[in-house]
C-alpha cells in the first residue's frame, strides 16, 4: 500500500508538471488507464491481509484516493520553480514507474508458469510503448 502510494503521489507530480492539455491528456489517459487495475489490486491484496477488519481497508483505500491528487498539488507547486526542479521531479516520477514495474510486477508475473509466452507479451507491449514515441505530435 506504501509503495503503491508513492508510486501514485509521483504520478500525481508527473501529472501536475505538465504545461500544456495535449501533455496533461496523455499523463491523464495513462493514468486512468492503469489506475483501476492498481486500485483493484491494492483492494484484493488488503482484504486477504485484513479480512475482518474492512475499517482499516477502507481507511488504506481512502490513503491511496488522496495520493494522486496530492501529487498533482505538488506538481503543479514545482511547475514554476524552474527547469531543473521539472527535471527533477520527472526523473523522480520516472523512476518510480521503472521501479514499481520491475520490482513489483514483472518479478511476480515471471515466478510461474508459461514464462516464454510472459516474455514474448512483455516485449511486445514494450515494442509498442516504446513505438508511440515515433508519432509526430503524440
Amino acid at each position: 500500500m506504501i509503495a503503491l502510494s508513492v508510486h501514485a503521489t509521483f504520478e500525481g507530480i508527473a501529472l501536475g508538471l505538465q504545461m500544456t492539455l495535449a501533455q496533461t491528456l496523455n499523463i491523464v489517459v495513462a493514468v486512468v488507464i492503469h489506475k483501476g487495475a492498481a486500485s483493484s489490486a491494492l483492494g484484493i491484496s488488503l482484504v486477504k491481509v485484513f479480512p475482518n477488519d474492512f475499517t482499516l481497508v477502507r481507511y488504506l483505500i481512502l490513503i491511496f484516493s488522496f495520493a494522486t491528487p496530492l501529487g498533482v498539488v505538488i506538481g503543479i507547486l514545482a511547475a514554476g520553480a524552474g527547469d531543473l526542479v521539472d527535471i527533477i521531479m520527472s526523473s523522480l516520477a520516472a523512476g518510480t514507474f521503472i521501479y514499481i514495474a520491475c520490482t513489483e510486477i514483472v518479478v511476480a508475473e515471471f515466478n510461474g508458469s508459461h514464462r516464454i509466452y510472459k516474455l514474448i507479451a512483455f516485449i511486445l507491449g514494450a515494442c509498442i510503448i516504446s513505438s508511440l514515441s515515433f508519432i509526430p505530435g503524440a
